[in-house]
């Protein structure tokens, strides 16, 4: 126990100055959160980022769907501690690195210390290789969510313009910051009709973010009701590569170039710090 507390100290000591930690999720799943990380993943990779693609929706695991790849490991043998989170990471599209998913796996806090430790020890990995690592979270308000989202430098919140996306958008706003005072949390509005349907939605939810939990949200952008992203979820293709020249691969841009010019304030702890605080792991670090 004395040498695993002493590994979890030296992770978290080293963990100034690594990549930027991206917390993809939704209050809702059948909000397009898979598909925005992995077009966001692959624009930023397309400026010449090193990116890490996380796949930590543990109940559904898609990334790898949307990318067109089948991959012989995945993260439940980090988990399990038989591979290196650098063993399992295979190559995407477009210069992206993906660590793949594990459908069904147990709630995070079910694992046990040892199974969380090599996840910690992972993360440490791939911080040091990349200049993004962008986590798909679960969607929802569940712990498994909570415990990539809270940590996270940064939320990209995604929402519909459907009233139930929008109330559970907020629900996942006000986990955020019961957890965390100092999250940047910024908005994507996706499968809206227009720019002025977008800022709707963001009016709509900033509002009663203000109102009822005395925070400030950022909107990062929009993604509008395409019909070439189902024709490339059909093909197990990222739109923003099959079909670049369309209205959602155009906003998807954008919103990438926003992520690289905005960055968020600097927390006074470093994400494996606080990923380890959820974690239950703080008390040995």
């Amino acid at each position: 126990m004395a040498d695993q507390a002493q590994k979890l100290r030296e992770i978290v000591s080293r963990n100034r100055g690594l990549a930027r930690v991206i917390a993809v999720t939704s209050g809702k799943g059948g909000v397009g959160k898979t598909n925005a990380s992995v077009n966001i993943a692959i624009s930023l990779a397309a400026r010449g980022k090193r990116v890490a693609l996380l796949d930590a929706d543990l109940g559904l695991a898609n990334v790898e769907v949307l990318l067109g790849l089948n991959s012989i490991f995945n993260l439940q043998h980090v988990i399990d501690g038989e591979k290196s989170m650098s063993q399992v990471m295979v190559h995407g599209p477009g210069g992206l690195r993906v660590i793949p998913g594990t459908s069904g796996l147990a709630k995070l806090a079910d694992l046990s210390e040892h199974a969380r430790r090599n996840i910690m020890t992972g993360l440490r990995e791939i911080q040091r290789q990349a200049d993004y690592i962008i986590i798909d979270t679960m969607a929802g308000i569940g712990r498994g969510a909570v415990a990539f989202v809270v940590p996270a430098d940064e939320v990209l919140l995604v929402c519909t313009p459907e009233p139930s996306s929008i109330v559970d958008a907020y629900a996942m706003l006000k986990t955020v910051y019961q957890h965390r005072n100092d999250s940047t949390v910024r908005l994507i509005s996706n499968m809206v009709t227009n720019q002025k349907q977008a800022t709707a939605v963001y009016t709509k939810l900033s509002g009663v973010a203000q109102q009822y939990l005395g925070r400030k949200i950022s909107y990062l952008g929009y993604i509008p009701r395409d019909p070439h992203v189902s024709q490339a979820v059909m093909q197990s293709r990222p739109f923003c590569m099959r079909f670049p020249n369309a209205p959602a691969s155009k906003c998807i841009q954008d919103i990438a170039l926003r992520l690289m010019s905005n960055r968020p304030v600097k927390a006074e702890t470093g994400f494996l710090q606080r990923f380890a605080n959820t974690l239950g792991l703080a008390s040995s670090a």
